[in-house]
């Protein structure tokens, strides 16, 4: 059996598609619902339904529409569907209409807009309910006047009208109540007189009611105003609906909702007053309820946001706590730091130190750049999780790369009897764009606790390429995607909750094209527990093994895992007890050509100042004695003017007895900081350029007192600090602990001095010196120096005999003609790598014999 239909009409979709979602929060499945905007549109939809058999149960109908009326619309409808209830929804019909709807529409109600939600769905529900009454009644009827039509015909029909009527009226489970025009009771229905406990009809009239049935205001103890009673209303033509009624009845209350309409006779008089009630307690006791826990719930968000803002608050002073504390540790440590490493520097090429001493210096200056590698991881750490973390991409061999680390763990993997083997696919490209120092970090990490916790067997480190993801185009756009949450191909394929992390892009135009690598370090260790697995990225929690090894600081694992997202991939971790472990990571990355690599810097030795330059005067301000003595003993061997002051004070005294060329100024002092001196130095010379000016003079500047360059120093490593140095008026800004590179080279910048260096034609790049002989370019190779050949011979022959000592005598001899090519030797010793000293030997030993070909 089909549906019956309900068919809505209205010239705004709007206002059809909210009544539609109204009329099925109401009727739910129970009928189909139809929409026609317009009244030529209902006509034919009402004319397809008729057709297809549908029962049109009810029409919901707006009364100003562009084509037809609506009273003359619903007229129409009720003259080819007379069962079809009609509903009139409008906020502009006149009395006229209402009642030509009410004559010949079959009117069941009006509904003025803007609806009542309420309302609207209580009265289609009554509607629909009505008419499926009249259809089961009418079905009933027709049944009796075809039995006994020839007989009772006439009064059998009207005998079956007042019985559906009286039925209909009994069976609403609501009371219904009917009063003449002139207030008169004319029918109380079963339901009414439960609900107001009457066994008859009353006598009264309707101005008696709130008396006679104790009707009051809600919540209070008045009698319900007679005027404002909705069946006198009604009586004067209002259609009311209200729900602030009480009954009192045996001390009980009841809520009651009252709803009533006037009806009309064919002269628009009203001749009826019909209004249907019901209890509503049950529903104002759940809004009661539901205001009540409305109330209990703000009161609960309020007291969670004040504590979640005080939480906040707390957790704001924590991490400024936190960054003071590492600011002031990083400072302290860095600070002495600075002389070990500095004084290092400055002894290590020194001839008069025998080769134990030299050895003992290479070895406190090892520690030193350990210690602060472990101060920057924990530096590290924290700017990562304070968001402060950022990448610098660059061009980049990979193929040196992975060399070098083969290079650096070879020796110690064959003390322990392991095997070291690491396999490249073919398909991975030589040249590469990334963050390359955050790779080789996460990469000597890896491999690092691979080597410490594997016994027995052997360490493989893979190199896979993959497809380029769709969602990442690194080249393009210099941003990384991560997310911290889905495995390792998951967060490449998608870009939903994906965050950008800026890069520091030094060459945004590069001109390969992105794909991603897979790394994996598998080793035959001791391996993790299941248990421990889910702590191993945990800053400062070490495994089982890592506690027995007694070894690192916990950070290792932590810092790789950041890095690698911050590189825009992801890491996971596979293992076994006793079988071992495996690590794969997978970044983007961007194919490069080999033309857009860097060339090798060259890194002199400075032995003094070019002639005929000025005396160049420098002022060290520290308030550290150690601190001064470093770059005295950096300086004054090499022809610069040194003076000395211990605080910012003593710093702008000295700047206006002595003149200084540039001041290497501390910022961190006591009786004034470095900000402070820098300020008032500006200034002072900034006053009398105005002073200068208004005299008519152009330049303040002179060669016996000029405009000092203020170069910062500080052991912070806070990013703001070389933003507000710069800010304050300092012209550049190095880092403690700083190499003596770093202050020739700023001196040359601000001052343009003009170096001699020890031989001008040794050249190491800028790096780690021990990747020198096998990373030059060929056009390098042409000044490797000329070595004596029976030097040569006898470097080979203690090489053979593997005798460390002897190789560092041999080193020595020629330390003093070439001390940097002896340097990278050294280096290469440190690291028990004999056959690159060997390769390098036989490079310039080949440009010797390419030499005397030459000359012949």
């Amino acid at each position: 059996m089909k549906k019956p239909v309900i068919v809505c009409i209205d010239d705004e979709p709007d206002v059809l598609n909210s009544l539609k979602i109204e009329l099925k929060k109401a009727i739910g499945d129970r009928c189909i619902i139809e929409t026609a905007e317009g009244g030529a549109d209902a006509l034919e939809l009402l004319a397809d339904l008729q057709a297809d058999e549908y029962e049109i149960a009810l029409v919901l109908s707006d009364y100003i529409m562009p084509d037809i009326k609506g009273d003359e619309l619903l007229r129409r409808i009720h003259e080819n569907s007379p069962e079809t209830l009609t509903i009139m929804l409008t906020g502009q019909a006149d009395l006229e209409a209402l009642s030509n709807a009410i004559k010949y529409a079959k009117l069941y109600r009006y509904i003025p807009k803007p609806w009542q939600n309420e309302d609207l769905k209580l009265t289609v529900v009554e509607a629909v309910h009505s008419y499926l009454q009249d259809q089961k009644l009418t079905d009933e009827i027709h049944k009796r006047q075809e039995a006994n039509e020839e007989l009772k015909l006439v009064n059998e029909a009207l005998s079956a009208s007042e019985s559906r009527l009286s039925q209909f009226l009994e069976a609403l489970p609501v009371g219904v109540s009917v009063y003449h025009s002139d207030g008169s009771i004319a029918y109380f229905n079963q339901a009414a007189r439960d609900l107001l406990g009457a066994d008859t009809i009353p006598e009264s009239t309707a101005e008696q009611l709130a008396a006679t049935y104790q009707l009051y205001v809600a919540n209070t103890d008045e009698l319900y105003p007679p005027d404002n009673l909705p069946i006198l209303r009604t009586l004067k033509g209002e259609s009311v609906k209200v729900d602030d009624v009480e009954i009192r009845q045996e001390g009980k209350r009841i809520a009651i909702e009252i709803n009533t309409t006037p009806i009309f006779d064919a002269s628009g008089n009203i001749v009826y007053a019909i209004a249907a009630f019901q209890d509503i307690s049950d529903r104002k006791q759940a809004e009661k309820i539901l205001a009540e826990y409305h109330h209990t719930l703000e009161a609960q968000i309020d007291e969670r946001t004040e504590q979640l803002q005080q939480a906040a608050l707390a957790a704001e002073a924590a991490n400024k706590a936190k960054s003071t504390f590492l600011a002031n540790m990083s400072h302290e440590l860095r600070t002495p730091l600075n002389s070990i490493l500095g004084f290092a520097q400055i002894m290590e090429p020194s001839p008069d130190l025998s080769v134990e001493n030299r050895e003992n210096m290479r070895i406190i200056r090892r520690s030193g750049e350990h210690l602060l590698t472990l101060i920057n991881e924990v530096l590290d750490l924290s700017k990562i999780e304070a968001g402060q973390m950022t990448l610098y991409p660059k061009n980049f061999d990979l193929y040196r790369l992975l060399d070098d680390l083969q290079d650096m763990f070879q020796l110690r993997v064959e003390n322990q009897e392991l095997q070291l083997r690491f396999h490249r696919d073919a398909e991975v490209p030589q040249y590469v764009r990334t963050d390359d120092i955050k790779l080789r970090q996460v990469l000597i990490n890896l491999l690092s606790n691979a080597i410490k916790f594997t016994e027995t067997g052997e360490i493989i480190l893979r190199v896979i390429k993959l497809e380029k993801s769709a969602s990442l185009d690194l080249l393009d756009s210099p941003t990384a995607c991560f997310d911290t949450t889905r495995s390792i191909r998951d967060f490449s394929t998608t870009s939903s909750d994906l965050a950008t992390l800026p890069w520091r892009d030094e060459a945004e135009d590069s001109s390969g094209s992105a794909f991603f690598l897979l790394f994996e370090i598998e080793d035959t260790g001791v391996g993790i527990s299941p248990e421990e697995l889910g702590n191993i990225f945990k800053a400062f929690v070490q495994t089982d093994s890592g506690k027995k090894n007694q070894k690192g600081t916990g950070l290792g694992l932590k810092i790789s895992r950041q890095f690698v997202r911050l590189m825009g991939g992801e890491i996971v971790v596979e293992s076994q007890l006793e079988l071992g472990t495996t690590f794969k990571f997978e970044i983007p990355v961007g194919a490069v050509y080999a033309a857009e690599l860097p060339d090798p810097q060259l890194n002199r030795q400075v032995s003094g100042l070019e002639p005929n330059q000025p005396c160049y005067r420098i002022l060290i301000v520290d308030d550290r004695e150690d601190n001064r003595q470093l770059l005295v003993k950096m300086l004054s061997p090499l022809g610069f003017v040194v003076e000395q002051a211990t605080n910012g004070q003593e710093a702008i005294e000295m700047w206006e007895n002595w003149h200084p060329h540039l001041i290497l100024m501390d910022v961190r002092m006591p009786v004034m900081d470095g900000y402070e001196a820098t300020t008032q130095i500006k200034a002072r010379i900034k006053q009398r350029e105005q002073e200068q000016q208004g005299n008519g003079e152009m330049d303040i500047s002179h060669p016996d007192s000029p405009i000092p360059k203020i170069i910062a120093l500080t052991a912070s490593t806070i990013e703001g600090k070389r933003s507000f140095a710069l800010l304050v008026g300092c012209d550049d800004f190095i880092s403690k602990p700083f190499r003596k590179t770093d202050i020739f080279d700023t001196l040359s910048k601000h001052l343009g001095v003009k170096y001699v260096y020890s031989n001008s034609t040794d050249f190491i790049s800028t790096g780690d010196r021990n990747n020198l002989s096998d990373s030059l370019p060929n056009a390098a190779l042409a000044y490797l120096p000329t070595l004596p050949a029976e030097w040569i011979d006898n470097m080979k022959q203690v090489i053979r005999s593997a005798d460390f000592e002897l190789i560092v005598r041999t080193i020595d001899e020629i330390r003093e003609p070439h001390p940097e090519l002896a340097e990278i030797l050294q280096g290469h010793l440190d690291n028990f790598d004999y056959q690159k000293i060997l390769n390098l030997i036989a490079e310039a030993e080949e440009s010797d014999h390419a030499d005397e070909g030459g000359t012949n």
